[in-house]
């Protein structure tokens, strides 16, 4: 149990900020993220801290206060509201809960490394407050979730545990739950994120072993004694995925609700990795990894840990990331290469003819282009002479194969894929995905596995062949 002893300078960002409860019938409500932010400045323009602002020449201070666009007369009623301080710690005290705010040394850095000026000033929670920057996989999903996708949930929150993840969840009923469920259950180490209810959260017997056994934090930039509300919901988000260091998609709608806007904002911001499980349940899956989102497969059983999986993707993302502008390969690109077709003298008229009328029609994943190769008669390049006829070579490649070889690649690092899976991953039609895959079967770079026929790396296969 915390005894809820606050530094100095959480005091008063506590008074300026925080609610206690009786908020409503007060004349002016506590500071917003963006208010103390602005006060934040002034006080540094100053070489002040909040803690100086209960001292006389603090209080004197205050009458230039006008110039961070806030009033003093509220930032005196606010610092004023000490009685209803005490009240709302004891009560907090007695549920476990703590305080800490952005200058304490316990802070998660990671929140203000990622949220910059969206840290919130506070941050109230219960248990062990070191796991605040342990990082982990943050798991993503529906209040709704099929039981298919809270098993799958259950299963890699498991293997989180086992590799000494982190879990990072909403609290919230469904995928949320099945998270914490399945990382608590194997001994893991979870952080709960909550919007609301952490005073009840903080005494619920499913949590109080994990929270006296130092596994699970439950935090929130919320007041401790809130219920729900949508706001808070969706604006929890961001916390979830800046604690983490990489994100897992279980589920999400498509166009609207919490998991598919905070999944947005996770690919616009860039915070962290966001992976998305695929195929899933929810419409939205595909729509996110069109965004931008990693498609991830995973079985329970794998023989490669999550920690391999993810380490070879973000590898291969960062080579293709790597190159030049303009040299990433094309599925479209047309190469000229080393002679390999030979014809003489005789025949060279002919040749060019062929080539003017060729045209190469090129499957690009799912796009189809149509290239013509018109051929002068300069670029048949002449060969030595030898006895006999003189031989004219050239050569024209337009294998896109290669191409399909990397990304399909890139879709086993999880699990073996059939051919449906894959044809669906690239965008394929069913029937190419199958003639190439026969080719790529042939050539050793991947393994046919049966009942059902699915696709997996083989052992030899680097990312990079």
């Amino acid at each position: 149990m915390s005894n809820c002893v606050l530094s100095a300078d959480t005091q008063v960002v506590l008074l300026l900020c925080g609610r206690f409860g009786g908020e409503r019938q007060e004349s002016f409500p506590p500071l917003p993220t963006r208010d103390y932010n602005e006060l934040a400045k002034w006080l540094n323009d100053r070489g002040l801290r909040p803690a100086d602002l209960l001292t006389d020449s603090g209080r004197e201070a205050l009458s230039e206060v006008h110039q961070a666009k806030l009033e003093r007369t509220r930032l005196e009623f606010l610092l004023g509201r000490g009685t209803a301080m005490a009240l709302a710690l004891e009560r907090w005290n007695r549920g476990g809960i703590w305080v800490i705010s952005r200058g304490d040394a316990e802070f998660p850095k990671r929140l203000r490394r990622q949220l910059k000026h969206m840290t919130p000033p506070l941050l109230y929670g219960a248990g062990n407050k070191d796991l605040l920057d342990m990082g982990g996989l943050a798991i993503i999903g529906s209040r709704d979730a099929t039981p298919g996708a809270l098993d799958f949930t259950r299963d890699i929150a498991s293997q989180c545990a086992r590799e000494h993840i982190g879990v990072v969840s909403g609290g919230a009923r469904g995928v949320d739950a099945a998270a914490m469920q399945g990382a608590t259950e194997s001994g893991g180490y979870t952080i709960g994120v909550l919007a609301n209810d952490l005073l009840k959260a903080s005494v619920n017997r499913q949590n109080r072993m994990g929270l006296q056994e130092g596994r699970l934090v439950l935090v929130s930039p919320f007041y401790p004694e809130a219920g729900f509300n949508a706001g808070n919901a969706m604006a929890r988000n961001k916390y979830i995925y800046a604690l983490a260091d990489r994100a897992l998609v279980i589920d999400s709608a498509l166009g609207s609700g919490g998991t598919w806007e905070g999944a947005l904002e996770t690919l616009r911001q860039k915070w962290v990795p966001l992976y998305v499980r695929t195929p899933g349940h929810g419409p939205g899956n595909m729509a996110l990894v069109e965004k931008g989102g990693i498609p991830f497969t995973y079985q329970a059983g794998n023989s490669q840990s999550l920690t391999e999986i993810f380490s070879s993707i973000e590898e291969a993302s960062s080579v293709q990331e790597s190159l030049p502008e303009g040299t990433q390969p094309s599925l479209l690109e047309v190469e000229l290469v080393p002679p390999v077709l030979e014809r003489t003298p005789e025949q060279a008229p002919e040749l060019v003819q062929e080539l003017q009328a060729n045209e190469v029609t090129a499957n690009d994943l799912g796009a189809t282009a149509t290239t013509s190769l018109p051929v002068e008669p300069t670029d048949l390049v002449e060969g030595p002479e030898v006895e006999g006829p003189q031989v004219l070579a050239m050569a024209v490649s337009l294998d896109i194969y290669p191409e399909f070889v990397k990304k399909l690649l890139l879709a086993l690092t999880s699990d073996a894929l059939t051919d449906e899976q894959i044809a669906d991953t690239l965008g394929l039609e069913k029937s190419q995905a199958k003639v190439w895959l026969k080719r790529a079967h042939e050539e050793g770079r991947v393994e046919k596995l049966k009942k059902p026929v699915r696709y997996a790396l083989g052992v030899q296969t680097s990312f990079l062949a």
